[in-house]
């Protein structure tokens, strides 16, 4: 009984075993069995392969993968080589949308450049080559775009009118300061307040002998001018009224009497005054330099008469009728 049970166990063993090995080879776990899962077939229920035919089915589609690519319109083509890496590609096509946009923005951009300058109304767009002055009087007040700076002026005057042929040319010097407000792109005002020192001479003949004459005085001008600005490159023209104050004047009178062959000689001062106040009409051509210098031509024709007929002390310039009129380079600095 008990030499059964061993056989009957020994059996058991070897059928086992028989069947493991009807399994190894069945799922071709052994070496060189031949046998692999068919490449081909996707999903469950696919068979098993020779190895041979595994790699035969492997190189023929790395073949047909190999002949064939992708053009740009997605058809296939058997000129170009598969690509080696996706990225390359993607990285390509992304650079060459990214600059076929770019050109479009370009040639759809304006003629001129804008900009929007005005926070509170952002959509509506501006020229960039406004003038500073306008942008601060539009921005920030009208205040924010006076323009101030410091003029200096050479020049000189003549006498027109009623026996003036007998005063000569005489020189003069200015300076102040200017405010100018812009009120458009071809158009401002300006004032200005000048210190300005004068000087006129008299030569004249009598039935005894010779006259002569002098007048000094200092005065403040105020002009107010409307300039029009005809172009970019700042050149303008200005017209206004001119007024003039005097702070103080002296003259000296000299007269030479030669009668029967002696000569005496007399002289006085301060029988020839002035008026206190001058008006008169002013012309002035300039141009813009740079942003801190213009220069100008000015001219001052004035409409009352230079001597005080009321006070007037000598005979001989009593009936005189004098309308001053003055020519004056100047140069601005702008503050």
């Amino acid at each position: 009984m008990k030499t059964f049970s061993l056989s009957n166990r020994f059996a058991i063993a070897i059928f086992a075993g028989s069947l493991a090995i009807a399994n190894a080879f069945a799922q071709g776990d052994f070496e060189g069995s031949g046998e692999v899962p068919d490449p081909n077939c996707v999903g469950d229920g696919c068979g098993y392969v020779s190895a041979d035919q595994a790699d035969q089915a492997v190189q023929s589609e790395s073949e047909d993968n190999s002949n064939y690519s992708y053009s740009d319109n997605g058809s296939a083509s058997e000129e170009e080589p598969w690509p080696t890496s996706t990225e390359e590609s993607t990285t390509d096509t992304t650079a060459a949308a990214n600059t076929g946009s770019d050109e479009e923005e370009e040639d759809e951009a304006p003629a001129v450049a804008t900009t929007n300058i005005d926070e509170e109304d952002e959509d509506t767009q501006h020229y960039i080559e406004e003038n500073a002055s306008d942008y601060r009087a539009r921005k920030e007040g009208f205040s924010k775009g006076m323009q101030f700076g410091v003029r200096a002026q050479v020049g000189i005057n003549n006498n027109l009118g009623s026996k003036a042929s007998d005063w000569n040319i005489g020189p003069e010097l200015g300076a102040g300061i200017m405010a100018k407000l812009p009120l458009g792109r071809s158009f401002a005002v300006s004032t200005e307040l000048n210190f300005s020192y004068r000087h006129y001479s008299y030569d004249g003949k009598s039935d005894y002998g010779k006259n002569e004459a002098s007048i000094d005085e200092m005065l403040f001008e105020i002009p107010v001018i409307a300039q029009f600005i005809f172009d970019e490159d700042g050149f303008f023209i200005g017209l206004g009224p001119n007024l003039g104050l005097k702070m103080s004047g002296d003259s000296e009178f000299n007269q030479t009497i030669d009668f029967e062959g002696t000569k005496t000689k007399d002289k006085r001062s301060n029988t020839v005054p002035t008026v206190g106040v001058e008006i008169g009409a002013l012309l002035d051509v300039g141009c813009a330099i740079n942003r801190w210098l213009v220069l100008d031509l000015r001219v001052i024709q004035n409409f009352t008469n230079l001597l005080d007929l009321d006070l007037i002390a000598e005979s001989a310039l009593m009936h005189s009728k004098l309308y001053t009129m003055h020519v004056g380079f100047g140069a601005t600095f702008l503050l």
